[in-house]
């Protein structure tokens, strides 16, 4: 038995426990502040369009550079924003006229379309610009017969001689060394990757001469890798005073031909250093809803309530991808999905969401998702009553915008005014930049991929941006999960696709910074704002940076060497960060 005095002593041990604990949670839900937004202040920065660097790409001037010279549009594009991002003065020319003159200064780098070397002046004019010392990015070649026929033209080109017209590859095979993320072989294994396959695999067979170095081939199964006849995709033909870097397609006429350039960069100089924005975004668009919706679909697919899809099952396995990569999510809300509905959304559920967010150092945004085909100002307006009420204080700075021809209508909406990002869907076009300013005070940040599908070329081009600038945004849209039209949307299908695409690509990229995207628009700004300059004199680089505010990160191309020290900063040796 249990003495009275003993009980009592029991009783007061468990009162003064059970105080500790809810005094506890009492104070870590004041403290923690739930409801507030605490990306508002700690990546807050005052920066706007007006001090954004922009290649101007006027007509060529007596200044050093890059020099385009092409009809496409969509190869300019490319140029232009690559110098925009790296800092360089960017000219165009329709013709070769410019850089032969007598009174016009060369330019560093010369981009051209292959279609240019059609005449002997033409590719006299550039191996004269490549004797004295300018490098050369050739975007497409010529004709196969043009090619086979001019002695010269391959000369320049570095090819010994064309095998075919064209060929159909068995793959592709990108070298380590070139892109970030290493050495790939995109070749489909079995029925199941070959839906994944979606590169160019018909090309002209050019077989390259010596001195000349691949960086990406072609496979075919009767040719031995060492055999030095795979078709060549992607090489440098080095010259004594400079390099022609040639692209057996088009690669340079979407987003991932940034990447190359820089790339090619690195293979022409003893060392190479660019700014990056250093951000990994993992975006969970439309997630989650607060009204009670399409019940009926939910019975019969999840044997629940959609507000028990997105708690119980949806919540967990977001946390589980999140730490694995250590990740911070930003989950763009909707009130609700279907305005045309009676379903009204339910009260006091937001704070238990920020809360979730809070505790996993995560962001909430705003979602234009919905079904009912409901404009952007309409639903704005109809959101906003129910954001005053369930979250008060919570200042939401990002807003993902489904439909991007409605991006004048977020830029003047009244609600939006907070607004200082916008995500948009993944975007190819070299017309479309991956970041970039959408007004005079929102940045614009385009989704890199969505999570659920990854291609051989959606890796060749993620590769090829996070060359560029250190950057992703994995924009998962959760909308089709709670509104599902196929098979393939039910969550379970869509979980088990993203989980094993976000966990296995991204682990290629942990040298680089996981952000919410308030964090990562703060760092766009910086990197668009700056400049620099570089120098090396007896094995010391220095670096000098114009409007820099606070921080700044570079890529560092050095070859086989590494870097032994730095000051006025940190750095990160193969995804260690050793500080000096």
């Amino acid at each position: 038995m249990v003495s009275r005095r003993n009980f009592a002593a029991i009783t007061i041990m468990l009162m003064i426990l059970l105080f500790m604990f809810q005094f506890t949670g009492v104070m870590k839900d004041k403290l923690s502040k739930y409801g507030i937004n605490e990306y508002k202040e700690s990546a807050t920065t005052e920066l706007t369009k007006q001090d954004m660097y922009l290649a101007s790409g006027q007509n060529i001037q007596k200044t050093a550079g890059v020099l385009y010279i092409g009809n496409s549009e969509a190869v300019k594009n490319t140029v232009k924003w690559w110098c925009t991002y790296s800092k360089r003065e960017f000219q165009t020319e329709d013709s070769f006229d410019g850089i032969v003159s007598e009174d016009s200064r060369l330019p560093d780098i010369l981009v051209l379309d292959g279609t240019c070397l059609n005449t002997r002046d033409n590719i006299k004019a550039v191996s004269d610009a490549a004797e004295k010392g300018v490098n050369v990015i050739v975007s497409g070649l010529p004709d196969a017969e043009e090619i086979e026929k001019n002695d010269r033209l391959r000369k320049l080109l570095g090819i010994r001689y064309v095998e075919q017209n064209e060929v159909t590859l068995d793959g592709i095979h990108l070298f380590e060394g070139f892109l970030l993320g290493g050495e790939v072989i995109y070749q489909a294994k079995d029925e199941e990757e070959e839906k994944n396959q979606d590169m160019d695999l018909k090309i002209p067979w050019y077989v390259t001469r010596e001195g000349t170095k691949s960086y990406m081939v072609g496979i075919l199964s009767d040719v031995r890798p060492d055999s030095g006849r795979q078709p060549a995709i992607i090489w440098r033909n080095g010259l004594e005073n400079a390099c022609v870097f040639c692209i057996n397609g088009n690669y340079l006429k979407d987003n991932s031909g940034i990447g190359i350039l820089d790339a090619m960069m690195a293979e022409s100089y003893s060392f190479e250093i660019y700014p990056v924005i250093n951000a990994q975004n993992l975006v969970i668009a439309n997630y989650p809803g607060f009204a009670s919706e399409n019940e009926n679909k939910m019975e019969k697919i999840y044997s629940q309530s959609q507000k028990a899809l997105f708690r119980e099952i949806i919540w967990p396995s977001l946390v589980a991808i999140e730490r694995k990569i250590d990740a911070k999510l930003t989950c763009m809300m909707t009130p609700q999905f279907d305005y045309g509905d009676e379903n009204e959304p339910r009260e006091g559920e937001v704070a238990y969401y920020l809360k979730l967010l809070k505790e996993e150092y995560g962001e909430a945004g705003l979602s234009s998702g919905n079904v009912s085909g409901t404009g952007l100002s309409e639903k704005m307006e109809k959101d906003e009553t129910f954001w005053k009420k369930e979250a008060p204080d919570y200042c939401f700075q990002s807003l993902y915008l489904q439909n991007e021809d409605e991006l004048g209508d977020a830029l003047e909406c009244e609600e939006l005014d907070g607004i200082r990002t916008i995500v948009t869907r993944e975007s190819q076009t070299s017309d479309e930049p991956i970041v970039s300013f959408a007004g005079e005070e929102v940045t614009l940040q385009r989704a890199t991929g969505d999570g659920v599908n990854h291609t051989f070329m959606d890796d060749f081009r993620q590769r090829c941006i996070q060359t560029a600038l250190g950057y992703s945004n994995t924009v998962w849209d959760l909308l089709a999960a709670a509104y599902p039209e196929k098979k393939d949307d039910a969550w379970e299908i869509l979980s088990k696709e993203a989980a094993s695409n976000i966990c296995t690509y991204q682990k290629l990229f942990t040298a680089f910074d996981e952000t919410t995207i308030s964090k990562s628009d703060q760092r766009i700004r910086r990197f668009l704002a700056l400049s620099y300059s570089a120098e090396s004199e007896d094995n010391m680089i220095s670096l000098h940076v114009d409007g820099l505010e606070e921080e700044a990160w570079f890529l560092l191309h050095t070859g086989t060497r590494e870097a032994e020290d730095i000051q006025g900063g940190y750095f990160r040796w193969n995804c260690l960060e050793r500080e000096s």
